[in-house]
């Protein structure tokens, strides 16, 4: 199941794939479609899917009674999402150094040695002056 995808899309495709594996001849069980379909659920389901796996361990699962429960599941979710505030979307911006910038920096870096010899010469100058 993709991020995006509804339960009943999901369970579409998965009851496509098991109804073509029945017309082979490969009997598939309940609790093992159960298994599979839980399986299928996408990482944002991760909580739901470990609850739903713990209570089938317990219990045997009905398939229909499975699917109920994600949709009931699914709905909630959207209703909660519905519910929140829409986050407002800011933009960041990644500055990369251009030639300009770079030719830029190469003449502050100029500025500050020839400052730095000049100061240099000043105080060369005076203490060979004061000998």
């Amino acid at each position: 199941m993709n991020e995006n995808e509804s339960i009943d899309d999901m369970i579409t495709k998965f009851t496509k794939i098991t109804n073509n594996l029945t017309s082979l001849g490969d009997k598939i069980d309940n609790d093992k479609n159960v298994r599979k379909v839980i399986h299928a659920l996408p990482p944002s389901w991760e909580i739901k899917s470990t609850t739903l796996k713990e209570l089938n361990n317990k219990e045997e699962m009905k398939l229909t009674g499975l699917i109920e429960n994600l949709k009931i599941h699914e709905m909630e979710q959207k209703a909660k999402e519905e519910k929140l505030p829409q986050k407002k979307k800011t933009l960041a911006l990644k500055s990369t150094p251009s030639i300009s910038d770079k030719e830029d920096d190469d003449q502050e870096d100029d500025d500050d040695l020839s400052v730095l010899v000049k100061n240099v010469r000043r105080m060369y100058s005076k203490a060979k002056f004061n000998n």
